[in-house]
């Protein structure tokens, strides 16, 4: 049987379960103000009564908080340094932490009854515990085992020596401690239900915001990345090319005489034919880091990041005699298959250079391979003149 240590859940994701332990992990303050609290309590028994128990179990906290301050601290280093392995792992050290604490609080509630019979001092530390209790309950509720086992090991030992000890007060005081502490748990398992829900609605609302840029960023018709898309991605290549001196081409297709092939084939027709063409866009690219997008009507375009003008030469290539090999009946045109014209630039950008300069160079190349003949693909080297290499 496996023991959930954190809140659990199908749809929840693994950076879910890391923002878990990091709520249990984020809370400096709220352990110092626990350790703080039972030292105080520990400092009034001894106070009361000078017993050096009490004196051992306060040098015994000081020692827990340290060494919980000390694990903190290497969550903490872990989490920046993003090497932070399995949150299950670290959300189970922070409840080992928790249940010691718990342990010696029962060990002071113990100690006080069956050593001394100060009914006055055994209500001042029932009732800091009960504080200390509910406060944990509600920070802990990411963690539902540390709800149960620091609950568990607090308030079974408490209400055991009240109920046995030899006050009537003292027994009555472990009835209102037990419907406390079920209070207590019930109001942390509410808040624990309220924390996955709003993580399984964030994870939701996630997803949903990440189909919707998706679609946003998507052509409808073929599949691949749209202008939107390419518009975007080229103005943040652009920017890191001018940082680290880069080449960044952009290949810019159209498709020969394709208003001819609308008004012979049908516009449905025309559609299947841009889909076809736009998959070769998408095989002609073999880096992650290439962008085929759709630029408007018959024209696709490939951003190529980190890539010199011979490089995106070789790319159009492949695309250009990929369509050409496909023969796709055009009977429209004077080759009798669908071609595509290709238009290549390429730059090093300079800071006061923009990217529709090289769009621009591109689309000139671009003409020049129509103006040539079609079917062919153009280099644009500067804006005044541009190499074609016909088929």
């Amino acid at each position: 049987m496996r023991i959930n240590i954190l809140l659990s859940s199908e749809s929840l994701s693994e950076a879910q379960r890391w923002k878990l332990v990091s709520s249990l992990y984020d809370q400096v303050r709220s352990m110092l103000e626990g350790s703080l609290m039972l030292l105080a309590t520990l400092g009034l028994c001894v106070f009361r009564t000078n017993w050096w128990g009490f004196w051992a179990l306060a040098g015994v906290m000081c020692a827990v908080t340290f060494l919980r301050l000390l694990h903190l601290r290497r969550f903490l280093r872990a989490r920046a340094a993003r090497s932070t392995g399995s949150p299950e792992a670290w959300a189970l050290e922070f409840v080992l932490g928790m249940f010691t604490v718990a342990a010696l609080w029962a060990v002071t509630v113990v100690c006080v009854i069956f050593r001394f019979h100060d009914i006055y001092l055994l209500m001042c530390v029932i009732l800091v515990q009960n504080g200390w209790l509910a406060s944990a309950g509600v920070r802990n509720a990411a963690s539902p085992l540390a709800i149960a086992g620091q609950t568990l090991i607090t308030v079974a030992p408490t209400v055991l020596a009240t109920f046995f000890g030899t006050s009537d007060l003292a027994r009555l005081l472990s009835v209102a401690y037990l419907i406390f502490t079920v209070a207590m748990l019930k109001l942390a398992r509410f808040y624990g239900r309220q924390m996955l829900t709003l993580m399984e609605s964030e994870q939701s609302l996630v997803a949903a915001n990440e189909q919707l840029l998706k679609l946003s960023c998507t052509d409808g018709l073929t599949g691949i990345a749209n202008r939107r898309a390419f518009d975007d991605r080229i103005a943040a290549d652009w920017a890191l090319a001018v940082r680290r001196a880069l080449h960044i081409s952009v290949v810019i297709v159209d498709v020969d005489h394709f208003k001819l092939y609308n008004d012979r084939y049908g516009h449905l027709a025309g559609d299947d034919c841009l889909r076809a063409v736009a998959g070769h866009v998408a095989a002609s690219v073999l880096r992650a880091s290439d962008l085929p997008a759709r630029y408007g009507g018959e024209e696709f375009v490939i951003l190529l990041p980190n890539n010199d003008d011979k490089g995106a030469a070789v790319v159009a290539e492949r695309l250009r005699k990929a369509v050409y090999d496909a023969n796709l009946p055009h009977e429209a045109s004077p080759l009798g298959r669908v071609t595509v014209s290709v238009g290549v630039a390429a730059i090093m950008p300079r800071m006061k250079d923009l990217p529709a300069t090289l769009v621009t160079l591109a689309d000139q190349a671009l003409y020049e391979a129509k103006k040539g003949g079609r079917n062919q693909v153009c280099l644009a080297a500067q804006a005044v003149r541009a190499d074609c290499f016909p088929a």
